[in-house]
């Protein structure tokens, strides 16, 4: 597992594939490991950058834990990297860091999938409880707390056994400041009337009962985005990328073959 420090933060990533750069970014308390369904699929196509962003998987622990931060550290790393432009597919968490890059670094950016994200907490019902027992939790919970809660909200109530096991195992593993410093970042995190400006193509997932990211902001996304098309996962709830794979990784398939599509087989060897 490679790692970069930068500024003093130690941050984990992985490189899979060849090709054309896809930066896949992670839901809060996630890793890089929930995009496992979508890196068997496009790995033999495209070059896959997995980031855990600070306190989230492999990576250290940082003074700040904001959506601004993790978008500015995701820049320099892939500066390091030497990527110069990719597409950018985040969820939820991660596709706020999405937005702001595309908002504050558009010229890395050459489209956006924004999987079960959301411009900004709507702070409708469900998401209010969630965001009420995150923090009573990330204060004062044990990991199977956590576990619990996040198997039972962000999945879709007649998802797969193993659909339930992957969240509540992954999601619960990230300590106490990191989560709760987090969570109060994402409450803050607004870019709604900024969307008009984003100049790149964007693709928007949504479970139909995503009770976390509200389908509802999904669609005027998709709306306030001049060049986003929508698909709704039908049976899915906030975790589509693994609940529904093969009906998210096909809208991706088609999204890029249409913005960005792979060098081909016979394009490299003719080069």
């Amino acid at each position: 597992m490679p790692v970069e420090s930068i500024e003093g933060i130690r941050i984990a990533y992985e490189m899979k594939g060849e090709g054309k750069p896809i930066v896949f970014l992670h839901c809060w308390t996630g890793n890089r490991r929930l995009f496992n369904r979508q890196v068997e699929r496009f790995s033999s196509d495209y070059q896959c950058i997995l980031i855990d962003f600070p306190g989230h998987g492999e990576s250290g622990e940082c003074e700040e834990y904001s959506v601004e931060r993790f978008g500015e550290l995701t820049f320099t790393l892939l500066q390091k990297l030497g990527v110069r432009k990719a597409v950018f597919a985040g969820h939820s968490l991660g596709g706020m860091v999405c937005l702001f890059m595309a908002i504050n670094h558009p010229g890395i950016v050459h489209a956006l999938i924004l999987l079960d994200t959301t411009p900004h907490l709507s702070g409708w019902f469900p998401q209010n409880i969630f965001a009420a027992a995150g923090v009573r939790l990330g204060k004062f919970g044990f990991r199977s707390g956590k576990a619990l809660v996040a198997a039972a909200v962000a999945t879709h109530p007649f998802s797969s056994l193993e659909s339930k096991i992957l969240t509540a195992r992954e999601c619960s593993k990230v300590k106490n400041k990191p989560l709760v410093e987090t969570l109060d970042s994402l409450r803050r995190f607004d870019v709604r009337r900024k969307l008009s400006k984003i100049k790149k193509p964007a693709l928007v997932v949504v479970g139909d009962l995503d009770m976390l990211a509200d389908v509802r902001q999904a669609m005027k996304m998709a709306k306030e985005i001049p060049d986003a098309m929508l698909k709704i996962v039908r049976g899915a709830g906030h975790m589509a990328l693994f609940e529904k794979p093969e009906i998210v990784n096909e809208a991706i398939s088609d999204f890029l073959e249409r913005v960005y599509p792979p060098v081909r087989i016979e394009a490299k060897s003719a080069s």
